[in-house]
């Protein structure tokens, strides 16, 4: 074992680095977060073996949030209807701050919740539950 030798890349980012804001007010009951954006990409065939090209399709988004029960139940109690798909499109914030002040910000935008899904089981000593995410768009550089 080498003693001594300083941290290279200094502190990864963290979940408890993480500031989520939505409808730009921090959201502190947030236990999970997953986005992605997936583009179609396929090869294209003509004479031979080989593709001859690449052809682009659609970028498509997807996403959910884990929250405690009790944060899903504030936002239902603020939407219309009491209903969480109806709160209007949104954008989500999640900004990633480490201990040495780095930020990296990214925006999920135009956002609707698709439905609630309350779930739980014995020994649970929070409720959670895991919203679907509708999502038009990803800024990594937000």
């Amino acid at each position: 074992m080498i003693i001594g030798i300083p941290l290279i890349n200094g502190v990864e980012y963290t979940h408890a680095d993480i500031i989520c804001q939505i409808l730009g007010v921090p959201v502190v009951g947030i236990t999970a977060i997953n986005y992605k954006d997936n583009q179609e990409i396929t090869n294209n065939y003509s004479t031979g073996n080989l593709p001859s090209s690449v052809g682009f399709g659609p970028v498509m988004f997807e996403g959910s949030i884990t929250m405690t029960m009790k944060e899903v139940q504030r936002l239902s109690q603020a939407a219309p209807s009491g209903r969480i798909q109806n709160i209007p499109f949104f954008d989500i914030r999640v900004n990633y701050v480490t201990e040495g002040g780095d930020l990296v910000s990214h925006k999920l935008v135009r956002c609707r919740f698709k439905g609630r899904n309350p779930n739980s089981a014995t020994n649970n000593t929070q409720i959670e539950e895991t919203l679907d995410l509708n999502i038009i768009d990803i800024k990594y550089t937000a």
